[in-house]
């Protein structure tokens, strides 16, 4: 007991003698910028693929699409033909939509690019809810 009285009295001691410590005149301007800038570097949106990278993309599943849609399995419209198949969009789908086969290796392929891309987005989700918070 008296070990704590004497610990207690040394410790008012020293508080007494210890100068007050006050912080400067612009010490809440300058924190408040601090919190400005990290603010805007937490908010900065880069998107993950650039709009040059989407435009490619978009382009070639076009070229794509429009090559499956045209090409006969014996032989290749002529460009008259191509011009006549665009203009009359209804007989268009009629007629190719039939004649469009999608093997089940290929059906396989998109339904496992599917899973793998909504399995990525629950992991980067938890993982930038986890270094965000």
């Amino acid at each position: 007991m008296d070990k704590d009285k004497e610990l207690e009295r040394l410790v008012d001691k020293m508080m007494e003698e210890a100068p007050l410590e006050t912080p400067s005149s612009n010490f809440t301007y300058v924190v408040m910028q601090e919190v400005t800038k990290l603010q805007q570097s937490m908010a900065e949106y880069k998107p993950v693929m650039s709009m040059q990278s989407i435009l490619i993309a978009l382009g070639m599943l076009g070229i794509f699409g429009f090559y499956l849609f045209t090409t006969n399995s014996a032989t290749t419209p002529a460009e008259g033909q191509v011009i006549q198949l665009l203009s009359d969009a209804k007989s268009w789908f009629s007629t190719k939509m039939p004649q469009l086969q999608i093997s089940k290796t290929f059906s396989y392929m998109i339904g496992a690019i599917g899973i793998m891309v909504c399995f990525q987005a629950f992991v980067l989700k938890r993982y930038f809810n986890k270094r965000w918070a």
